[in-house]
């Protein structure tokens, strides 16, 4: 899975050992992530925050490469204006408008 995380982060397997690391020169750039960090409740609170995008088509792939940090605050978490309510999303996570 194709990844841009804008935050470090440790994700786990169910028992517990590390399967993926995001790394301070891993952040801002598209990684190849596994599949298993789905699993990680971690993964789904930094997808709904906004800290974690998995790009879903070639269009936000490319506003992501051209600027990863837009429309996130200090923290690395999407602004709040660019948040849908997970109400609107049917899988409960929040992302950007228009994507």
């Amino acid at each position: 899975m194709l990844m841009l995380s804008r935050v470090c982060a440790e994700f786990r397997d169910g028992a517990g050992a590390v399967i993926f690391r995001v790394t301070p020169a891993m952040r801002l750039t598209f990684v190849e992530a596994p599949e298993a960090i789905r699993e990680d409740p971690l993964f789904h609170l930094l997808l709904q925050e906004g800290s974690v995008e998995t790009p879903d088509s070639v269009e936000t792939r490319k506003k992501l490469e051209a600027d990863p940090l837009k429309g996130t605050e200090p923290s690395g978490r999407r602004s709040r204006s660019a948040r849908i309510p997970a109400s609107d999303n049917p899988e409960g996570a929040e992302k950007k408008d228009g994507a």
